[in-house]
């Protein structure tokens, strides 16, 4: 399981001082990400979280990851498997996700607006305050197990 911690060691007396627990490549927080100079893929989307906007993660196996408020607007995850990651509070505007697994994962707070999530499989996941303004769900499934943006149990549509 890939994973990063993107952090500052606030020290007494040098505000600026890292921790040298960075990856010499990883984004600070506040640094601002250029997708046209710096694309996302596959290789090296844990280097990059949060910020994963455009990211070209089509047929990757994400399973069990935590993407919580990580930013994939129009990022392509068509055919992923995200089955039990944690998407709490990510966005997701305009995502291409159409036949993405997304069985078991927490999208608590998800901002999916314009998102194609056709044919994804949403059983057991939590849709809790999830924005789908204007998003593709056309057979997409969802069963009793699934909590929908309203918080009741599915099936949502």
């Amino acid at each position: 399981m890939l994973s990063l911690a993107l952090g500052c060691d606030s020290r007494a007396g040098d505000e600026h001082e890292h921790d040298a627990g960075h990856a010499d490549d990883a984004l600070h927080v506040d640094d601002a990400r250029d997708p046209a100079t710096q694309p996302c893929d596959a290789t090296n989307w844990s280097v990059l979280y949060p910020d994963l906007r455009l990211c070209a993660l089509g047929g990757v196996v994400l399973d069990g990851q935590s993407l919580r408020r990580a930013d994939l607007t129009s990022a392509t995850l068509v055919d992923s498997r995200l089955a039990n990651a944690d998407l709490f509070g990510a966005t997701l505007l305009d995502v291409r996700a159409s036949g993405v697994d997304l069985d078991g994962a927490k999208l608590t707070g998800v901002d999916a607006s314009g998102a194609d999530l056709s044919r994804a499989s949403l059983r057991g996941a939590v849709l809790t305050n999830a924005i789908l303004t204007s998003a593709i769900l056309d057979g997409a499934i969802t069963d009793e197990t699934t909590i929908c943006p309203t918080g009741t149990s599915g099936p949502c549509w």
